[in-house]
Formats: C-alpha cells, sequence, structure tokens
C-alpha cells in the first residue's frame, strides 16, 4: 500500500470519528432508538440485479465496503432520522473512500466515484439537505457539511482538487 493512500486512510478514519461524535452528540438528547448494522460488501453483492427496498425508516444504518477483489475500497453511512437516501457508485481502480453522516430527516446524497484515490466526507445535520457530487478524476477531495436545508452540487473533473464547504441557516 503506497504511502499517499495510507495517509488518506487515516484522514479519513479521523474524519469519519469526528462527524460520528458530531452525529452522535446531536442525537443524545433525543429518545430514539439506534440499531448499528454493519454489512461488509462482496463483489457478488454489488452486482445483483435485485431491486433494493425504500424505507421512511432510517434510524440507523452503517454500511461498511472495505475491499473488492483486493481493491480498496471503503463506504461509510451513518443514518439518524426519517427519509434519508444515500446513493454511492464508485467505480474505477478501487482506493475510493466515501464517508456519510445524516442526521436529520428527508436528507439526500448523491455520490459517483470514477477513477481513483477520490475522498468524500459529508456531514448533513437537521433536515431537507440535498448534495450531488461527481468526481472523475484521481485523488480528488470533498469535505461537506451542510447545517439545514442547504443543496450543494459539485463535479470535480481532474486530478488532486480539493473543496471544503461548510453551509448553515443563519
Amino acid at each position: 500500500m503506497d504511502k499517499k493512500l495510507k495517509v488518506k486512510k487515516s484522514q479519513f478514519a479521523n474524519n469519519a470519528k469526528a462527524c460520528r461524535a458530531v452525529a452522535l452528540a446531536a442525537i443524545t438528547g433525543c429518545s430514539l432508538l439506534a440499531v448499528n448494522l454493519p454489512a461488509y460488501a462482496q463483489q457478488s453483492d454489488l452486482s445483483t440485479s435485485s431491486d433494493m427496498v425504500e424505507s421512511s425508516l432510517s434510524m440507523s444504518l452503517n454500511a461498511q465496503a472495505i475491499t473488492i477483489d483486493d481493491e480498496t475500497v471503503f463506504i461509510a453511512v451513518s443514518q439518524f432520522g426519517l427519509n434519508n437516501i444515500t446513493n454511492i457508485i464508485q467505480s474505477g481502480n478501487g482506493a475510493n473512500l466515501s464517508n456519510v453522516v445524516q442526521n436529520g430527516s428527508n436528507n439526500e446524497a448523491l455520490i459517483t466515484q470514477l477513477g481513483e484515490g477520490n475522498v468524500v466526507n459529508l456531514l448533513q445535520q437537521n433536515n431537507n439537505n440535498y448534495f450531488e457530487i461527481i468526481q472523475d478524476g484521481f485523488d480528488n477531495v470533498a469535505n461537506v457539511n451542510q447545517l439545514g436545508e442547504q443543496s450543494f452540487t459539485v463535479y470535480q473533473i481532474g486530478n488532486e482538487m480539493v473543496i471544503n464547504i461548510t453551509q448553515y441557516q443563519e
């Protein structure tokens, strides 16, 4: 594993811990019952033709895919609330990382990563946030925090682009 990927994995792990801490702190005062359901994806899981069934109840979903055909892939999704949607497509030579935390209701995240070494860290707090990104290239990074009724769309087409965005209501 090259040094650059190790650094990205370390940064991703730190951002994932921070996002989880924020999400847990935000729901500490709530009387929600959260259930963590780890799921590990295999190549065969990604190529099935069965349709996924949507549910308005997305109180806590944690899905992680670590490796597929010896390619390093990491997907972490944590959703707390109702009617949250996350759709992640990762294609290319692997080494793409996605971390999504949605805390609230009616939040949507659409992530497409093509290429290698791309990273998305997304935190959506409160309700009615929309995020869409297409990363097509190598070593692109997007760190986005949306804190209520925000919308953001970005296309990173190229290599080594970095975007850091925080949006919130006054």
